[in-house]
């Protein structure tokens, strides 16, 4: 009698052990990414690409000299004044990963992408949300797109070829 007693109490134990196991610290996304081929290729070219990104900021933000966000927000305004949109976002988002909590940082980036949105094409638009975001050939693609219906886009061909030789 005992021993039927005492499968349905091993079957909990063993229930109970599976269900708390990855609840305790067990890591079992590692297990399931390793199962996916072709993941860890992708994770490395995405850190690469981040690295080469965080250079590219670093390089710029030397030439600056830039500080804080303030700092930041200043080299955004400027490149705005000169009809350059573009630097003008990556300076604003600089100055929000710098300081997060600067509204005034926020309000110029969102600004600058509805100018941006406003004085270029859908596609010309999209390519640069693509690229910001570090999906390259996203942008590629979307330019390509934006170069066959508008030939004479010379501000796409100009950003073709800045991405395509990166």
């Amino acid at each position: 009698m005992q021993r039927q007693n005492t499968i349905p109490l091993m079957i909990s134990l063993l229930l109970i052990g599976l269900l708390v196991g990855p609840a305790v610290g067990e890591d079992t996304t590692i297990v399931i990414k390793q199962d996916q081929t072709g993941v860890a290729d992708e994770v490395n070219k995405m850190k690469d690409f981040d690295f080469e990104l965080q250079q590219r900021e670093r390089d710029r933000i030397k030439s600056w000299q830039i500080e804080d966000s303030t700092d930041a927000l200043k080299v955004g305004d400027t490149y705005l004044k000169q009809g350059e949109i573009e630097d003008a976002i990556f300076f604003y988002q600089l100055a929000i990963k710098i300081d997060p909590a600067n509204p005034a940082a926020h309000e110029k980036y969102l600004a600058a992408r509805d100018t941006e949105q406003e004085t270029t094409s859908a596609r010309y638009h999209q390519a640069m949300e693509y690229y910001r975001k570090g999906m390259k050939e996203k942008a590629i693609d979307e330019l390509v797109l934006e170069i066959k219906e508008n030939p004479d886009n010379e501000r796409a061909r100009i950003k073709l070829n800045e991405i395509e030789s990166e």
